[in-house]
């Protein structure tokens, strides 16, 4: 073989590929190719139909969770007051507590005081020889002595 059957050969054989790829599939039916690209445009459509729906439901969802973020921080904001409230109520009953102990120690001690005077007039009352006791106040003041006519009403 000469070198121009080769090199003859070599350009049908690449003459026909370039027509082969050319060449359409399917028969190069127009009305299929119609039909395949009207279903794609639906698809198509369709797909931004969706798109847009998935679109819209996303700005919901976000705008549903900066509500509740705005909720959730008006909530915090209102537990931090009623936080606050319920420890100046607590130091508040702290002091209450502290002052009615207080008081209620001081009353003890000046119902202990009167009982002993009390005991210590009675007992004044009952032997009236004896020295009247100071008062326990250390004021230096006696109990007053009994006059003998409100002895005698006794």
């Amino acid at each position: 073989m000469t070198r121009s059957h080769k090199v003859l050969g070599f350009l049908l054989v690449a003459l026909l590929g370039i027509y082969g790829c050319a060449k359409a599939p399917g028969g190069g039916d127009p009305a299929a190719t119609d039909a395949k690209v009207q279903r794609l445009e639906e698809d198509f459509r369709a797909a931004a139909s969706a798109r847009d729906n998935f679109r819209a439901q996303l700005v919901q969802a976000h705008e549903k969770l900066s509500q509740q973020q705005r909720q959730l921080e008006q909530a915090n904001a209102a537990a931090a007051a009623e936080r606050v409230q319920k420890d100046a109520a607590r130091a508040d009953l702290r002091a209450r507590t502290t002052e009615r102990d207080n008081l209620q120690t001081q009353y003890d001690g000046f119902r202990r005081t009167i009982r002993d005077l009390l005991g210590q007039a009675d007992a004044a009352l009952s032997n009236p020889s004896a020295p009247l006791p100071a008062f326990a106040g250390g004021s230096g003041l006696h109990a007053p002595t009994p006059s003998p006519t409100a002895a005698a009403a006794n």
